[in-house]
């Protein structure tokens, strides 16, 4: 079976790693681990604005792919030129300087990592690189000649540790000019040295007056628009730092008010239990009172039966003459006791209802509506289930006794009050001829209720 080809391809490096980081270290680990921090996230920006992806890093070191060796030597310039504006701010102990070398060649692909001399050629042009510089390699320096606005020394071939060739090496230069070796030139004659110094005098003016000018004014422009390059992807940088952080202080600040208004509902929904259980106590403490007093008047009225009827002396009894006989009347239906409660409820009848202030609800009085059918009471108030709505009911006892129960919706009383919590309402009370009279509770709201005839 024949093994599976390894992946290669052909990519741009970049090899970045920081000057006398053990250094630093030793002296100050916080200091340097927050100086360090603040330059890879200036280094892993513009990394990621200039499309390149990060594959490796340790400690202070950063390699990073790019697809094309235009964009990897553009992203060094942009990083060396933005560490050199947050280098000036520091002080000069506290400054981490950076080398930084572009190799383009051909890697191994395993997984999201690169390996081969193509890897292994950038570490090492690093490795020579000057604080704060760039060194590239000859396969880089073909591709981008005369594309971007820099300058190249050539630093000649250079035997790099543990890469079997020597490697072209060129230094980037951004005030300096391109030098390329001279290829090397037979003597033909004297009239040739001649013209050949003739050549040189004027090329030499040439580059003294005309191109130096030039490329001076296009290197301090390229230097510039480097500087706001770099200082832009600080800026995105931090404003996208400020983003997630505002995002992550609105997410708080949104867990924290739901917290509160659950709070405050759940303390809003005991403190309505609370109103109806004691509202439901008060009436079954009234119920039982009414309940005892009828029957202790129901006692009274049983004694006060069976007692005997007074006897006259006996020497009246013996003087009186034997009663006559009255004739036997036909024995008539014994008369109704006599009794407050109306004998009909039919008709048209309203009710007055008077609530004291309690908490934050105020004190109120109203008429409401009384219907009667087959002889049950109904009151009700607005339409059921909207705020401020009650509706009671109940059917008179034979001895006119009318209990009114029902339920209710309280309305908006105040801003730590919500409204449309539901409530118990218990009224108990008695007819006297035509008028009733009671007292209960809407929720925990004392009241009184009284019910007459409609005029």
């Amino acid at each position: 079976m024949n093994a599976t080809p390894v992946k290669r391809k052909l990519a741009a490096i970049l090899a970045t790693d920081a000057v006398g980081y053990s250094r630093m270290m030793a002296a100050d680990e916080e200091g340097t681990m927050k100086v360090l921090s603040a330059h890879r996230s200036v280094i892993d920006g513009i990394i990621e604005f200039h499309e390149g992806r990060i594959i490796n890093t340790a400690g202070d070191s950063v390699l990073a792919e790019f697809v094309s060796p235009t964009q990897a030597v553009r992203c060094a310039v942009e990083i060396q030129d933005a560490l050199k504006t947050r280098n000036d701010s520091l002080p000069e102990a506290k400054r981490m300087l950076f080398r930084i070398g572009v190799n383009l060649g051909d890697v191994m692909v395993k997984g999201d990592d690169l390996l081969g001399d193509g890897v292994n050629v950038a570490a090492r042009l690093e490795g020579i690189a000057d604080p704060g510089g760039i060194c590239v390699s000859s396969s880089v320096y073909d591709q981008i000649a005369g594309k971007l606005d820099l300058g190249f020394v050539n630093i000649g071939a250079q035997n790099l540790k543990n890469i079997q060739r020597p490697i072209q090496v060129y230094r980037v230069e951004r005030g300096g000019a391109q030098v390329v070796p001279a290829a090397p030139r037979r003597r033909t004659g004297a009239w040739i040295a001649g013209l050949t110094a003739s050549f040189l005098v004027v090329t030499a003016l040439a580059w003294v007056f005309v191109l130096q000018p030039l490329l001076r004014s296009a290197e301090l422009r390229s230097a510039e628009q480097a500087k706001i390059e770099g200082e832009n992807a600080r800026l995105r940088l931090e404003a996208a730092d400020a983003k997630q952080r505002a995002a992550a202080e609105a997410k708080t600040a949104a867990e924290a008010k739901r917290s509160i208004e659950e709070r405050r509902a759940a303390e809003s929904r005991a403190r309505q239990d609370a109103d109806i259980a004691r509202a439901e106590a008060n009436t079954a403490r009234r119920k039982a009172a009414a309940d005892e007093a009828a029957r202790r008047s129901a006692e009274r009225a049983a004694r006060a039966a069976v007692a005997p009827a007074p006897q006259p002396p006996v020497e009246a009894r013996l003087a009186a003459p034997p009663p006559a006989a009255a004739p036997r009347a036909p024995r008539a239906a014994e008369p109704a006791p006599a009794t407050a409660t109306p004998l009909s409820y039919q008709g048209l009848w309203q009710a007055a209802l008077s609530c004291r202030a309690f908490a934050q609800r105020q004190a109120f009085s109203i008429t409401i509506p009384v219907s009667v059918t087959d002889r049950t009471f109904t009151l009700q108030r607005g339409q059921a289930g909207a705020p401020e709505s009650f509706q009671l009911s109940g059917r008179p006892e034979a001895n006119g006794r009318l209990l009114l129960a029902g339920d209710g919706v309280a309305g908006s009383t105040s801003r730590r009050q919500m409204s449309g919590q539901p409530y118990k309402a218990t009224f108990d009370g008695r007819f006297e001829g035509p008028q009733y009279k009671g007292t209960g509770q809407l929720g925990a709201q004392e009241c009184a209720l009284a019910i007459t005839r409609a005029p």
